[in-house]
């Protein structure tokens, strides 16, 4: 019987870890991305399973073979995946976010594409950031201090190790920096645009023979344009530094959950 027993333990123990591989690769940016092939995405997570299965194994505690002690567990370890994937698609989502408030602002709210990740309409200026944060996201490493954190994360949090409650303060304040990135990016053409319809306003009042609303078209899109391309250093900057401090959050928020 002692065989058999071995055999179950290993075999939960390899699905348990497949469930944190797999899940963390589908949910992160990029790598998780629609376009990635299905077959990539297999390779990959089969691949990174293989190699950490046998650092991993032999420090794992014996596993009840109860279906829903494993069933708990499963859970438990793609509710981490999505914690961790949460960081990085939250600043994905400030990015597309002042995309959108760019492109509402200037009066392009209508000039929807249509997204193949989310499989809806977006604004071109959303997209043109979500595909300027794509090469960002590589360019700084991002996806290395993930399958970093992945490999850091069966140290600090063990398969079937209690969560602490201190790691949902880190998520809060990770969502919290999300509108604070947002409305930094965001802010150079917001202030122009404002700036730009009270002197329309005052000029409709002064002048009222003047269709502001055919002026301000072209205005607010084009001046709006070209404050987009003139803020794009600082846009690049911000966004670069915060995919460079999920190097810093990823294993603070596992230290949380351990409640270190």
């Amino acid at each position: 019987m002692l065989f058999p027993m071995l055999e179950m333990q290993d075999v939960m123990v390899a699905m348990l870890i497949l469930l944190r591989v797999g899940a963390l690769v589908i949910l992160i940016p990029v790598l998780g991305h629609n376009l990635v092939p299905p077959p990539v995405k297999i390779g990959l997570v089969a691949l990174i399973a293989f190699l950490l299965y046998p650092v991993v194994s032999p420090s794992v505690t014996v596993i009840s073979p109860q279906p829903i002690v494993f069933i708990l567990l499963a859970a438990q370890e793609m509710i981490l995946a999505g914690i961790l994937a949460l960081l990085a698609n939250l600043i994905f989502s400030a990015v597309q976010f002042a995309g959108q408030v760019m492109s509402f602002q200037m009066g392009m709210a209508i000039a929807n594409v249509f997204d193949p990740a989310t499989s809806a309409q977006g604004a071109i200026t959303a997209q043109l950031a979500s595909v300027l944060a794509m090469l960002l996201w590589l360019g700084a490493g991002a996806h290395h201090a993930f399958l970093l954190a992945l490999s850091d994360s069966f140290d600090i949090l063990p398969i079937g190790h209690a969560w602490a409650f201190g790691g949902w303060n880190v998520l809060n304040d990770a969502a919290a920096q999300m509108f604070v990135l947002a409305l930094r990016l965001v802010a150079p053409v917001l202030l122009l645009l404002f700036f730009v319809n009270v002197a329309l306003g005052l000029v409709s009042r002064a002048v009222p023979q003047i269709q502001v609303f055919f002026v301000s078209f072209p205005l607010t899109v084009g001046l709006g344009l070209i404050v987009f391309a003139l803020s794009m250093p600082s846009i690049i900057s911000l966004t670069y530094d915060a995919f460079i401090s999920l190097g810093h959050q990823l294993p603070a928020m596992m230290r949380s959950l351990k409640g270190g």
